[in-house]
């Protein structure tokens, strides 16, 4: 099983979401030129689909080629109207791949860590390939230090307009020193930005690939042997003979995250009941006797919720220009999701009724309220993770929650009911899709109670089946002509219409299939749905 799971195109869906939001992906539909990031989502489903090795991935990340605002690597660098684009992505790479926090450092020094503004400069030099300066707007200002009773914890040793050269200045932190022998890992030796790539992937800098197995591991069992996973200052690891050996084992395996994947799966530490209480415990008191007891990611619910169900991701096009007329510098796409990972932020500057894609936003609901954004201003590897009732609320009450239970005409939930042979066949298959298991007799016995009654008239015959009449065509509302008078109207029907979703299927006597939508409904809102076994 093992095998089969690593081996499936799905690993990529699963592991995107996460570095979008490590790295700060954070594309916008609208105006992409305003401090946003390219779509480099693209990039980063490929190199995981095909297993590329993560030094190598990370590397082309940060050589940042391709495209900016069509899914190249190109977009993590892509962040105009900003006064330091390079700073804000040096900030991103020392806490994903070094397990540096240099968010203060933009700034002035931090207060609570080593790291100076002068270390955040250099980075952003060394991705830009020449000098930087220090703007006025990322500074403390002189005033700020005036007429106060005692000593800032805060310092600025940078002064505004202050040229700093491209330095990698982490050789004591990584053990990988800026010389001559890194020149063989390398094209271009001169190329700053493909210097620093070295400097991070680089075989003696163990840091990355101690980091990377750290994320791993805590992906996987629920808390780092390192915590927090992308701040390391002054934060011991439970294990370090463990970390070093599996950061040893991933540079050994060219790199390759499915075989350290594969380490941890084999594991009895990762097989054992999700009973661990790891994550909240000192590192002295971090055994590791179990995985942490976790709820399923926001992408995971709604990817469930879809996958149980057999229904495709029925959604708009992510973007306000489908004919493509505007081109990419003005208006991107985002093409047509299949998966969650695929949704982004639908905001568009002043919420205009006639630029809404509704049925996206449905789903991105569902998401946002299982700790998802769509606007990722800075990097982070924890969303905000506890219950609130708009949880249960949006798995009961809302319209992805009515187009996934309902059994709509030719769906996968519909040729279930027609074919089933018997009202216990179909409870037990339902649990299985929704849940991965067979019913207990105690949780079965209602549910075949309410399905026999008429099962055996369940499905019409032929010659009472009455087929739906396709709906109006109406006209496509996009930036185009979204100022027309009648946009807003238009919109609206469209929204009616994802209300309303798709008809039911009439082989079922309709009676019996709303029986059947709520059995099916009753299980989606266990709540052992949305947690891990």
């Amino acid at each position: 099983m093992i095998e089969r799971l690593l081996s499936d195109d799905r690993w990529a869906d699963h592991w995107t979401s996460y570095w979008q939001d490590v790295l700060a992906e954070n594309p916008s539909m609208l105006k992409p030129s305003l401090n946003n990031t390219g779509p480099f989502r693209f990039f980063l489903h490929e190199a995981l689909r095909d297993n590329k090795p993560l030094d190598r991935m990370v590397t082309e990340l940060l050589l940042l080629r391709g495209s900016e605002r069509e899914g190249g690597s190109a977009g993590f660098g892509f962040a105009a109207d900003n006064d330091a684009p390079f700073a804000a992505k040096g900030q991103i790479v020392a806490s994903a791949f070094l397990g540096i926090e240099l968010q203060c450092a933009r700034c002035h020094d931090s207060p609570y860590h080593s790291t100076k503004q002068r270390d955040l400069y250099a980075l952003a030099a060394m991705l830009e390939r020449k000098p930087v300066t220090v703007p006025k707007t990322s500074t403390v200002p002189a005033a700020f230090f005036e007429k106060k009773s005692r000593d800032s914890l805060i310092k600025v040793t940078l002064k505004p307009g202050e040229s700093i050269t491209p330095t990698w200045p982490f050789a004591k932190t990584t053990g990988c020193s800026d010389d001559a022998a890194l020149d063989a890992l390398m094209q271009d030796p001169r190329d700053f930005r493909e210097r620093l790539a070295a400097l991070i992937t680089a075989p003696q800098n163990t840091r990355f690939a101690e980091i990377i197995a750290n994320r791993v591991w805590r992906r996987l069992i629920g808390a780092g042997l390192v915590e927090p996973a992308q701040d390391w200052e002054g934060h011991p690891a439970s294990h370090p003979e463990l970390l070093a050996w599996l950061a040893q084992e991933f540079i050994a395996h060219d790199y390759d995250v499915k075989h350290l994947a594969r380490i941890i799966f084999q594991s009895q530490t990762y097989q054992r009941e999700a009973t661990g209480r790891n994550l909240t415990a000192a590192p002295e008191l971090r055994f590791f006797q179990a995985p942490e007891r976790r709820r399923l990611t926001a992408e995971q619910v709604v990817d469930s919720l879809y996958a149980a169900s057999g229904q495709p991701m029925d959604v708009e096009e992510i973007t306000f220009d489908p004919a493509g007329q505007n081109g990419a510098k003005v208006q991107i796409s985002l093409g047509q999701p299949s998966r969650a990972w695929m949704l982004a932020s639908l905001s568009n500057e002043r919420d205009r009724p006639s630029l809404s894609l509704p049925r996206a936003q449905a789903v991105a609901d569902v998401l946002a309220a299982f700790g998802w954004t769509g606007s990722r201003q800075n990097p982070r590897t924890d969303r905000e993770s506890d219950p609130n009732v708009l949880q249960p609320g949006v798995l009961a009450n809302s319209l992805v929650s009515t187009w996934i239970t309902r059994a709509s005409a030719d769906s996968a939930l519909a040729n279930l009911a027609v074919e089933a042979n018997t009202p216990e066949a179909l409870v037990e298959e339902v649990f299985l899709r929704f849940l991965s298991r067979p019913p207990t007799p105690e949780e079965s016995a209602p549910f075949v109670k309410a399905l026999a009654e008429d099962f055996s008239t369940r499905v019409l015959s032929p010659g009472e089946i009455k087929n739906p009449e396709p709906p109006a065509r109406i006209p496509r509302i996009t930036w185009a002509n979204h100022l027309m008078p009648e946009a807003t109207t238009i919109k609206q029907e469209v929204e009616r219409r994802a209300r309303a979703g798709a008809p039911p299927d009439p082989r079922l006597q309709a009676g019996w299939r709303e029986v059947f939508e709520d059995f099916v409904w009753s299980v989606l809102n266990t709540r052992e749905f949305v947690w891990m076994p």
